[in-house]
């Protein structure tokens, strides 16, 4: 039976729609609050799906589409057959590529309240660009992943009906590092957007000097592997840089262990949630200063800003060879969200919130 809309015992249903099966931080996020079945939050992929990863087992929560195209006839009704089941009293709809189901739903659930959901300061094209602004201009409430998203895309009148929902997705246990040996890990989209063949130039500049140096990244390719991997033999690295297909959250928590530092230098960003789960794990990030990431990343406090390889290649040697320097970077870091609410956490308290 579905939740009874507005109960104040019971959490109203929430049908959370994703154009696809990924491991975006869209994606991630969405999917981490069906883990928790009594916040009655629902994930719904347009196509490629039912996702089969990590947390996907005898997940009822966890809905997909097995077709490869949001906009076809059996995206939409698959889509549409999952809303009639679960009777959601709140519907969120995460990136361009739900419009289709967003203008279907606008027809079919009057009662249903709608929710468009920004995920980055910078739109993706311009399909991206008008059908959000659509999207967002019907909706009840628009949800960003930060505050760096909503001065970007929001106009003032949308900011006086938005959220920032947090994308902490959960408690890891972790301590502060005691010592900076030079093993640098990344995790997440190997997209042009990160600019990870950025990363491994600044890489090279700290391993030129340090033979125990390592590079160990994780992450679905997204059309740069290739390239990424002949600059590292072309910078005569590549037998200390590595690249793992995606992994899990758990084995995530566990190549962190080994690691010291974060390397994200992205052309753009919203929240960034890897650096927030590096920062979580008492990893020291290293950033450019773009999206909230501008906000968090203290310079010289808990992470890095990045201001080119060989002013940041030597402000890393000196971190590395002071100890107490780095392990109260790495205590800095751990407290940057400690006192944050989880994803699900936020997303609970807002449909209650907004179905009431």
């Amino acid at each position: 039976m579905p939740a009874e809309r507005g109960s104040p015992s019971i959490n109203p249903t929430v049908l959370h729609l994703i154009p696809q099966d990924g491991i975006g931080g869209a994606e991630i996020a969405a999917r981490s609050a069906t883990l928790d079945l009594d916040a009655n939050v629902h994930v719904h992929a347009m196509f490629n799906g039912l996702y089969t990863g990590e947390g996907a087992t005898a997940n009822p929560h966890l809905t997909g589409n097995d077709t490869g195209f949001a906009f076809s006839p059996k995206s939409l009704s698959g889509a549409i057959r999952t809303a009639r089941e679960l009777d959601p009293a709140v519907v969120v709809f995460s990136l361009w590529r739900t419009f289709g189901a967003f203008v279907a739903f606008k027809l079919l659930f009057r009662k249903c309240k709608f929710v468009t959901f920004v995920h980055n300061e910078r739109v993706a094209n311009p399909v991206d660009r008008i059908v959000t602004a659509i999207m967002r201009a019907f909706s009840d409430e628009i949800w960003v992943d930060s505050q760096a998203t909503l001065d970007a895309r929001l106009s003032p009148s949308q900011k006086q009906r938005s959220r920032i929902i947090s994308l902490k997705l959960d408690r890891p246990a972790a301590t502060p590092r005691q010592s900076a040996e030079p093993k640098f890990i990344y995790w997440g989209r190997l997209a042009q957007q990160k600019r990870i063949d950025r990363a491994i130039d600044l890489f090279a500049a700290v391993a030129n000097s340090n033979a125990d140096a390592r590079f160990l990244l994780a992450g679905p390719d997204h059309g740069v592997k290739a390239d990424l991997l002949a600059q590292a033999e072309k910078l005569g690295i590549a037998d200390r840089v590595t690249i793992l297909d995606p992994v899990g959250r758990d084995e995530i928590a566990d190549l962190a262990k080994d690691a010291r530092f974060f390397l994200q230098l992205s052309d753009h960003e919203g929240m960034a949630m890897g650096v927030v789960e590096a920062l979580q794990h008492a990893l020291v990030p290293v950033v450019t200063p773009v999206g909230q990431m501008a906000v968090y990343c203290k310079d010289g406090e808990n992470a890095l800003i990045f201001d080119g390889h060989e002013s940041t290649a030597k402000r890393l040697a000196g971190i590395m060879a002071d100890r107490d320097a780095y392990a109260e970077m790495s205590a800095a870091a751990l407290a940057t969200f400690a006192d944050d609410p989880i994803y699900v956490e936020d997303v609970v308290a807002a449909a209650r919130e907004l179905a009431a």
